[in-house]
């Protein structure tokens, strides 16, 4: 009896020692528990705190993205300094530090090679090339504005170039508005002397701004861009879309197989406003003939700036009487029977034809502003080697052509006698995209090939290309396009691209000197970006 008494007593004694070991147990458990739960609560509130300021200055950069973007573009921008602009207190802000007065990035004159420092800049950037600069700088405001976010500098770099001496030989810029029919640089219609297609040759890039304005009901897509090009860069926000984007576009590359556009970051560019308001500034538009809402983007206006220089004035030619003197480049004839017979000829023209001569060689050449009160324009280039070489440093000079007055009448046709190496600026803007037919005569000075150099600008103008009736010559147009409106080839002149080639103004296979007076960059049309980088400031 004594015996299991004692046993039953060491039983209650394990069973106090097992149920005090697992208090203890637990009590350790709850203890650790408690204590990780506290640790994990401290985490997420550290977590939620750097999240808010990593958020804090994402908003930051991204507002002050698009405060630069919205405004500095604009025509003689200011902003003061020390100003603050807030979404809310550790939200996102900035300060505008500095400030700017008068901004005119298209007026910039500054390059990498000319700055003191180029920190943190990246003088090829996000487009290659050498480009003009204006830097401004960002900041963060105070603690008691910005809240809790860390401190930082906003550098923005707001870029300009003009496009076709930066390689980009041939650029296609959005239509104009209330357009229903396609910006045409693709499709092959009829033949013959009607007929046009779209065969030639780009040795550069190939802009595209805004591939909508190809497309059409009939428009086959995917799109391919039919001409040769080294490369094809579309340079619009679609390229940003997911994969199913309704207007996909491809090109052709120099071997003539299928050829995918850059995959470089899409970085919105713009000419310039296009209306007062500046809401479309960076929808791909081209409005640089003449924009009295972007005077500093402007040929027209390029124009009145170099008269008002004393260095080259303007001539208007504005009535068609017969003309001629032997101190100016330019006159004025009417021909019963053409030189050069216009298509059509002399259906839809007077008795007589107005005909405007331009020599592109003369010292005495002036910038020009030809409407529709002549019917052909003859530009008379270089008679030789000499004067073709010599050409290239004379001062380049622009000639605007447009219609007499709204939807009045306009220049039908234009040719291009031999060669001319002179820098000009050659611009069209019609009212209702109505065709003018470019052609070659005469012979080349030397060889089989015309070369042209020139840079075209078109701004809603059909340009029909007629290549010359001899099959085994061809073109060579050196300085490259800008258009937002047709540019074709006509069919008559067969389907072989190398017979139409688009290069640059440096293209090596035509060497030229540098041309006298201001550089040439300064007649030419430009395109802006920004490319921001922000960099955050190490606590002291």
């Amino acid at each position: 009896m004594r015996t299991k008494l004692i046993h039953h007593r060491s039983n209650r004694g394990a069973l106090m020692a097992a149920a005090l070991m697992l208090m203890v147990v637990c009590g350790i458990f709850m203890s650790a528990w408690v204590s990780l739960m506290s640790t994990r609560a401290s985490q997420v509130s550290y977590l939620e705190d750097v999240c808010k300021r990593h958020i804090g200055v994402e908003s930051s950069r991204l507002l002050g993205w698009q405060y630069v973007t919205s405004r500095a573009f604009d025509v003689n921008n200011s902003l003061a300094a020390g100003q603050n602009t807030t979404l809310g207190s550790d939200i996102g802000s900035f300060n505008s530090g500095t400030g700017w007065n008068n901004l005119n990035v298209y007026t910039s004159a500054n390059t990498a090679g000319g700055m003191t420092t180029v920190f943190p800049y990246n003088h090829t950037g996000l487009r290659p090339g050498a480009t003009y600069l204006s830097v401004e700088k960002l900041t963060r405001p105070s603690v008691n504005v910005a809240g809790n976010i860390d401190d930082y500098n906003s550098w923005q770099f707001l870029k300009t170039m003009p496009p076709v001496l930066n390689g980009d030989v041939f650029c296609i810029y959005r239509k104009p508005d209330g357009v229903s029919t396609e910006l045409d640089v693709y499709a092959s219609t009829g033949a013959g002397s009607a007929g046009h297609n779209a065969n030639w040759t780009v040795q550069g890039r190939t802009v595209l701004h805004d591939p909508p304005s190809l497309f059409v009901r009939s428009t086959p897509s995917p799109l391919q861009l039919p001409f040769l090009t080294k490369s094809l860069y579309i340079q619009s926000h679609s390229t940003v879309e997911p994969p199913s984007i309704p207007y996909p576009v491809y090109g052709t590359d120099l071997n003539g197989k299928a050829l995918l556009p850059s995959n470089m970051s899409v970085v919105p560019s713009t000419t310039g406003p296009v209306d007062s308001s500046g809401s479309s500034n960076f929808l791909g538009y081209l409005n640089v003939v003449r924009n009295n809402n972007n005077p500093d983007n402007s040929l027209w206006h390029f124009q009145d700036r170099e008269a008002a220089a004393g260095r080259t004035p303007t001539i208007t030619i504005d009535v068609e009487k017969v003309f001629n003197s032997a101190t100016e480049a330019y006159w004025i004839a009417e021909q019963a029977t053409p030189t050069y017979t216009p298509p059509g000829w002399p259906s839809g023209y007077d008795t007589k034809l107005k005909v405007l001569f331009i020599k592109m060689d003369s010292a005495y050449l002036k910038n020009m502003r030809i409407y529709g009160v002549v019917d052909q324009i003859i530009f008379v280039g270089q008679s030789n080697a000499t004067a073709f070489d010599n050409a290239a440093s004379l001062k380049p000079v622009i000639i605007t052509i447009m219609p007499n007055g709204s939807k009045g009448r306009w220049v039908r046709d234009i040719r291009f006698e031999r060669e001319n190496n002179r820098r000009h600026v050659l611009a069209f803007q019609d009212d209702n995209g109505r065709p003018i037919e470019l052609s070659w005569v005469n012979n080349p000075i030397s060889g089989t090939e015309f070369r042209w150099r020139c840079v075209l600008v078109n701004e809603y103008q059909t340009l029909m290309f007629n290549m010359p009736s001899t099959l085994t010559q061809s073109v060579r147009w050196i300085g490259g396009v800008m258009t937002n409106w047709t540019v074709k080839r006509r069919a008559a002149g067969g389907t072989n691209p190398s017979r139409l080639l688009f290069t640059s103004d440096s293209d090596p296979a035509v060497p030229a000197a540098t041309n006298s007076g201001p550089a040439f960059a300064t007649f030419l049309p430009r395109d802006a970006w920004l490319e921001s980088y922000f960099l955050p400031v190490a606590p002291p």
